[in-house]
């Protein structure tokens, strides 16, 4: 068998298999989904002051139950993964507040995304990184971390709060 001929038969192979794949009749390996804790890093919108704490995803069906926690705080959420697991988009509930998060899977299995609350004009950003895994270094610029219950700029507290 010459070379051309081999190389000719593999592509065939891997065309077969991925028409299979896209018709559902291969098994694909599952893709890990967001349940987990997480240290989480964020700028408010509007000032873009810093915040952290920790989020806790855990699957609940076809959606998933998220909790961020600020200290004593907490804001619940509701989300739901895209079928290739790479988008996350969540819905929460603050009391006052209400709004929704957009997270991207990244190559080192944190979650990076853009927030607002309900009336925004402007975006929050947000990382999660898995627990035990590199900690999130503070923005150059910044000169501290403000929690997120600090005071946005109209004075209505954060807008996870």
């Amino acid at each position: 068998m010459t070379i051309a001929t081999r190389q000719g038969m593999q592509a065939r192979h891997i065309a077969a298999a991925m028409i299979l794949a896209a018709a559902g009749l291969l098994p694909l390996p599952a893709l890990a989904g967001p349940e987990g804790t997480y240290d989480m890093t964020g700028t408010n919108p509007g000032d873009r002051s810093p915040y952290e704490g920790v989020v806790e995803v855990r699957r609940t069906g076809e959606t998933y139950a998220v909790t961020w926690r600020f200290g004593k705080d907490e804001t619940h959420g509701v989300g739901a993964l895209t079928a290739g697991a790479g988008t996350f988009a969540v819905s929460y509930d603050a009391g006052e507040s209400h709004g929704i998060a957009l997270y991207e899977l990244q190559g080192d299995g944190s979650w990076s995304g853009l927030w607002s609350s309900m009336g925004g004009k402007t975006l929050g950003t947000e990382t999660w990184r898995p627990r035990g895994g590199a900690k999130t270094q503070t923005t150059a610029g910044s000169t501290a971390n403000v929690p997120a219950s600090a005071s946005t700029p109209d004075g209505k507290g954060a807008a996870r709060r």
